[in-house]
């Protein structure tokens, strides 16, 4: 479908050849504009011809040259993702409880949007006409939830509704030169242990376009009424998942476990080393080491922002970071002369306890749990918002400063960043 262009840049050169906003740009260079990729995979040349619908419906076409380093300046409406049609008996979406916004429900399986945000996609919902303009347009890298290589139980998993081969459609992708990350969402009882090796045996086999796969650790919350009775991970299981990975990291260093199986196994970190160049990173792999390793590199600077201020501090964290902010206090502490710096892990009561991460954590659940004294300031991460600053249940800084009524620091997760709020 051609796009509508929701706007034009002042001074671009599409306003100076008299495109305007509410118009309809079918085509670039006789080629199909479906949505924003295409329009900046297509308007890349000098010259281009652009066909144009007027919001009467009255076509023409315009011959235009783009000016140099400068870019197009149509800015198309929003583009509508791609929804996943699969039903996954370990979902996250459908654990998620009711009334929040609407956002949180929407289930992503759009490889646009894997290619521009890193966002993972089950490659069931592709058509032929997807994997062709994939190939034509070199969109790479993708990142794949590929979960197991066993098509049977990969279908059981999932629950698709048409079979779709995993392996055949990677080596397609890898032989055209499509980059791929996987990643493995790893269920107890499904495609853990020999599984689990079968399946990252196999994966490597795609050779050099194969950058990384990731294996994290199911995510369960208590909403799960009606659901695929699933178990969780214990700390057996955790450590046999990371013995299993570290076998095949004999042989290959492309495959990472999740951190919240170091911190369910109670093992200690890998250095980093073992990282790379942390290509998992937005999966969650290499996130606590990266904090343990930036952190002495900001120490100095954020003590002289804790110096500002003479009271003391509360460093509010995830239950799976605990033990690296715990780090991070006691040495901030010691730097510190009338100070305190005490950390406290926050419970995920809103979801469930079996989510550890502090992207999860809610309001309500720092409410309900941080008592301070009258001379504590919080502490708290900046992952409990979402881009728009909201919490998962819909609050802003302002709720959390109206609650404590005193300031607080907000802090970034690698500590590159803070603010007082």
């Amino acid at each position: 479908m051609p796009v509508q262009i929701d706007r034009v840049l002042k001074g671009s050169s599409a306003a100076k050849y008299g495109i305007r906003a509410g118009e309809t740009l079918v085509s670039v260079n006789g080629e199909e504009i479906r949505d924003f990729l295409d329009l900046q995979f297509q308007s890349s040349q000098q010259f281009l011809r652009l066909e144009i619908l007027s919001q009467d419906g009255e076509a023409r076409t315009i011959d235009l040259e783009r000016e140099n380093r400068k870019a197009l300046g149509i800015e198309p409406e929003p583009y509508q993702c791609r929804s996943c049609q699969n039903h996954c008996i370990f979902c996250f979406i459908d654990q998620m409880p009711p009334g929040l916004r609407d956002s949180l429900y929407i289930k992503d399986d759009d490889y646009i949007f894997s290619f521009v945000f890193g966002n993972y996609i089950t490659l069931t919902n592709l058509s032929q006409g997807d994997f062709q303009r994939i190939k034509k347009q070199r969109i790479s890298p993708l990142f794949v939830s590929a979960h197991t290589t066993n098509p049977a139980l990969r279908q059981q998993m999932m629950r698709y509704r048409e079979e779709a081969d995993l392996m055949s459609r990677l080596k397609i992708l890898s032989k055209t030169g499509i980059e791929l990350h996987i990643q493995i969402v790893a269920v107890p009882g499904y495609n853990t242990g020999e599984e689990l090796s079968r399946s990252l045996k196999e994966l490597l086999t795609l050779g050099k376009n194969l950058l990384s796969i990731g294996v994290v650790p199911v995510g369960l919350t208590r909403y799960r009424e009606g659901l695929t009775p699933l178990r969780s991970f214990d700390p057996v299981l955790a450590l046999d998942t990371i013995k299993r990975i570290d076998a095949i990291r004999e042989e290959t260093d492309l495959v990472y476990a999740a951190d919240e199986l170091y911190v369910l196994a109670d093992e200690k970190l890998p250095p980093a080393s073992y990282y790379n160049d942390y290509p998992q990173i937005e999966n969650g792999i290499g996130m606590l080491r990266m904090l343990h390793s930036k952190f002495p590199y900001r120490k100095a600077r954020f003590l002289k922002e804790l110096r500002t201020k003479p009271m003391d501090y509360r460093m509010l964290c995830s239950r799976s970071a605990y033990s690296v902010i715990k780090g991070i206090a006691e040495a901030l502490e010691q730097g510190l002369e009338d100070q305190l710096v005490v950390a406290q892990a926050i419970r995920n009561d809103f979801c469930g306890e079996q989510i550890s991460v502090a992207g999860l954590l809610t309001f309500s659940d720092f409410r309900d749990q941080v008592k301070l004294s009258p001379r504590e300031i919080p502490i708290i991460p900046e992952a409990i918002f979402n881009n728009e600053g909201y919490t998962l249940d819909g609050a802003t800084i302002q709720d959390f400063r109206e609650l404590w009524q005193r300031d607080l620091m907000v802090v970034n997760q690698f500590f590159t960043d803070w603010g007082w709020e």
